[in-house]
């Protein structure tokens, strides 16, 4: 052990919030709601701890624009504060030294780390431990002990090392070249170092606190997933063997020609390649599909149909010998926007050399890519970045791109990138940031990529909606959920893989094994990529799973696309959404009036389009009416549609009464327990005036909405109580008959297509005396319920306490007769007969 007397006096930094701030401002500036935001201050703090610094001249603010808007900086004398701060921290921790220590911790600010190295740290990337030496009681000698750990990363701030004996600044301790030796630990120890370190992972405490000592741990903990989650290694962190492999979407600005070669060599086995190389052959191919979008972009104003024509016609010049050479005019563009080239198919190009392509001629070749392509790329962009930067940004965002390389001009921001590398201005050396306050030292190299694995199970999930609620609410996949059996064990790997990262997804694996496993690649893919990786699988992907799409962040066209494979409620939800955007932009229907063309699809954008009937003008009559020809061979959410088409209280318009001619045809030919088929039955027996059997007014009523029936329930209950049958069903068909019974006379109702107002005084005691014979089941409350408010009213005895609502007696009286009825009464029993009871309440105090 080894006392020191530590003679030089520092001040400490005594306001947390100055401390934060100061700490925060030595990555950079920030304005005062950035420094908030980031360091969980409330505003008025944050704003008070600012002005302390700059009336203490520690933090400059740039008077350029608004003060809201304004950047602080930390200045000279800001960064003397935190030397000052770190001096004094030594002075009150740094006493006796166990022989073995390497570092001791001087202070924790959130993620932030204040360190003091005894010894120079191995690399900027510094292996924390769990547990310091003094809590290692039974540690054996000069061993480190070693019980896991955390990764934490210094700053871009240089180590500044002082002397133990006076606390004045030194230089660093000469390099030792062995490490953890006996001989090592007996060397003086005689200067410490200040090391600024961020937690590269601050989810949860580190939990060595400030005076401890430790000694870097040998048992690393995995490194952030953006770090490790790609399938080639881009390179080593600097002064350790430990790989990288980030995520797909690195984007890398790299100055150094170098520098670019070995990160695009890094990335690039198994991917397409756009590079920049000065040119090695004599010919040059490009893709001749590549020639559409650059027509495209040329010609912006031309038709979809001349676009494709144009470009037939130039495929056919260049490709073919009796198809003659194209215009001069056309020729000088092409070769101004390619240099000189051969023409060929995509599928023998793996590789596109930039080299004497013009920016217009790469923005097309990518846009090509894009839309013709599911392979992984690596692209080096030798051309503007701010220029391009909508290009870039869906490169980057495409779910395919391992890395982009720019070069050109100074790094600029995109948005889209996973991770960012910047160069050194030393050979093979960069930098990954991380953050705004993380970032590793990288050795450039080449590897192979390296597959995770996971425990596998046979049960897995049989749609969307098991997997859905097998999370549920909790944090914890309850396998008990699952009715799907996967015997295949490489299925099963690949499937429980994707469910051990379900919600947050693993893009990078998904992209992968897309092809060998598309189901699971589904579930792995993250919110954000769901889009695009369904208009890659729609085709394959078993049914039921469509309800894993987000629906607000969906594009329409891919919301009809995916109403064939969801459940019934997602459908439900998707045509919703798509009737709001229809409803809210009609001329955007036009948009997706190619989906009429298709078998499968059409019916779906069909019900979409009926569902916007009322407020669709003049001029998509004709559409509707094409929309009611595809969706009555398929009449999806017939409920709806029947109810837009048909709005109760309303004059039918002609081309609304062609539509109700094809769908009492239609009807006709449907399944007779469908929806379509009993509303035509009933329409058609409606408009003849002909008696209804009680065996189909039971299948009238079990299978359509009681909005539609309810105007004759009245009768129709007297049917049915007429019969032992017809009481049979009566006990286990449960519905709210009192609701049904008590409509205000005069209300609108009746069947779409067939309204009538309600009649008055439709049922008496008498009525529904064979009530009492029905027998116990679900059903029967509601019927005692309507039995005795007939009863209590005509013997003008007090209201009954109901069985399906407290206050449902009072619906047989007149309402003038009601107490009070707030909202509680729709809390409280049968929602239908509480929210009847309300409406009429509230109506009749209406003038």
């Amino acid at each position: 052990m080894q006392t020191r007397c530590l003679l030089m006096s520092g001040e400490r930094i005594r306001s947390g919030h100055q401390r934060r701030v100061l700490n925060w401002l030595m990555d950079g500036g920030g304005t005062v709601s950035e420094i908030a935001e980031s360091l969980q201050l409330r505003m008025p703090h944050a704003s008070l701890a600012l002005r302390q610094l700059r009336e203490r001249g520690e933090v400059s603010r740039e008077e350029q624009g608004s003060i809201r808007g304004a950047i602080h900086r930390l200045n000279d004398i800001g960064r003397r504060r935190l030397a000052s701060d770190a001096v004094a921290r030594i002075r009150t921790f740094v006493n006796d030294i166990p022989s073995q220590a390497e570092a001791i911790v001087l202070g924790q600010d959130g993620p932030h780390l204040l360190l003091g190295y005894v010894k120079p740290p191995r690399s900027r990337l510094l292996p924390l431990p769990n547990q310091g030496i003094s809590d290692e009681k039974k540690t054996a000698p000069f061993s480190n002990g070693s019980k896991g750990g955390r990764w934490a990363v210094q700053r871009d701030e240089n180590i500044r090392w002082y002397t133990l004996s006076k606390l004045e600044p030194s230089d660093a301790p000469a390099p030792q070249n062995l490490r953890g030796t006996l001989g090592e630990w007996t060397e003086e120890v005689d200067r410490i170092g200040i090391v600024h370190a961020t937690l590269l992972d601050s989810s949860h405490e580190w939990p060595l606190s400030p005076g401890t000592w430790y000694i870097e741990t040998e048992n690393h903990s995995p490194l952030p997933n953006t770090l490790v989650q790609g399938e080639n290694i881009l390179g080593t962190v600097t002064g350790t063997g430990i790989s990288l492999s980030p995520k797909l979407g690195v984007h890398a600005h790299l100055t150094l020609s170098v520098n670019r070669v070995m990160a695009l060599n890094a990335l690039r086995k198994n991917a397409f390649v756009f590079e920049e190389q000065p040119q090695q052959q004599t010919s040059r191919f490009l893709p001749h599909e590549a020639l559409h979008p650059w027509l495209r972009n040329r010609h912006p104003r031309l038709s979809a149909e001349k676009l494709l024509q144009k470009y037939e016609e130039l495929r056919v010049e260049l490709l073919t010998p009796e198809g003659g050479a194209p215009p001069i005019a056309l020729q000088r563009q092409l070769l101004a926007d390619f240099g000189v080239v051969e023409w060929k198919s995509r599928d023998i190009i793996t590789t596109i050399n930039f080299s004497g392509v013009s920016n217009a001629g790469a923005l097309a070749l990518l846009e090509w890519f894009l839309h013709n392509s599911t392979q992984e790329c690596v692209v080096e962009w030798p051309y503007p970045i701010e220029e391009n930067r909508r290009m870039l940004e869906r490169i980057l965002s495409s779910g395919r791109c391992r890395i982009l390389i720019t070069s050109n001009g100074n790094y600029r921001t995109l948005e889209s990138a996973t991770s960012v590398l910047q160069t050194r201005k030393t050979l093979m050396k960069a930098a990954i940031i991380i953050s705004r306050d993380k970032s590793l030292p990288i050795s450039l190299l080449q590897s192979n990529p390296v597959f995770s694995q996971q425990n596998s199970h046979e049960e897995v999930p049989l749609n969307a909606s098991e997997l859905l609620e097998a999370w549920g609410n909790s944090d914890e996949l309850r396998r008990d959920i699952f009715t799907g059996i996967e015997t295949n064990t490489v299925e099963q790997k690949a499937m429980w893989y994707a469910l051990s990262n379900y919600p947050e997804g693993d893009e990078k694996w998904a992209n992968l094994n897309e092809s060998k496993h598309p189901l699971a690649a589904w579930i792995a893919t993250p919110n954000q990529h769901r889009t695009s990786r369904w208009i890659r699988l729609r085709a394959i992907l078993p049914q039921g799973w469509a309800d894993l799409l987000p629906i607000e962040l969906c594009e329409t066209a891919t919301l009809i696309s995916a109403m064939p494979k969801g459940s019934e409620q997602w459908s439900k939800e998707a045509l919703e959404k798509t009737r709001q955007r229809f409803t809210k932009n009609i001329e955007s229907i036009l948009k997706y009036e190619y989906f009429f063309q298709d078998d499968v699809l059409g019916p779906w954008m069909a019900t979409a389009v009926l569902l916007s009937t009322e407020q669709l003008p003049e001029e998509f009559h004709q559409l509707l009416e094409q929309a009611c020809t595809l969706w009555v061979d398929a009449p999806h959410q017939p409920e709806r549609v029947l109810e837009s088409l048909f709005p109760l209280g309303n004059p039918l318009s002609t081309h609304v009464e062609e539509c109700l001619i094809k769908c009492k045809a239609a009807a006709k030919i449907h399944p007779k327990g469908s929806v379509l088929y009993l509303w035509g039955s009933l329409l058609e027996n409606m408009e003849s005036n002909e008696p209804i059997s009680p065996e189909f007014l039971r299948q009238i009523m079990s299978k359509l909405p009681s909005t539609w029936w309810r105007t004759w329930a009245g009768d129709w209950l007297q049917v049915q109580l007429s019969s032992t049958s017809g009481r049979r069903w009566l006990a286990k068909t449960p519905f709210p008959w009192p609701a049904l019974l008590t409509r205000p006379a005069g209300e609108r109702g009746g069947l779409p297509a067939w309204p009538i107002p309600y009649p008055s005084g439709r049922v008496g005691l008498d009525d529904v005396l064979h009530i009492l014979l029905i027998e116990e089941n679900e059903g029967k409350s509601a019927l005692l319920d309507v039995y005795d408010m007939l009863a209590t009213y005509e013997r003008q005895e007090p209201v009954h306490y109901g069985r399906t609502h407290p206050l449902v007696g009072w619906l047989a009286r007149s309402v003038e007769s009601w107490p009070h009825m707030g909202l509680d009464v729709l809390r409280q029993g049968n929602p239908e007969i509480g929210a009847l009871l309300y409406a009429r309440y509230f109506a009749s105090k209406l003038e």
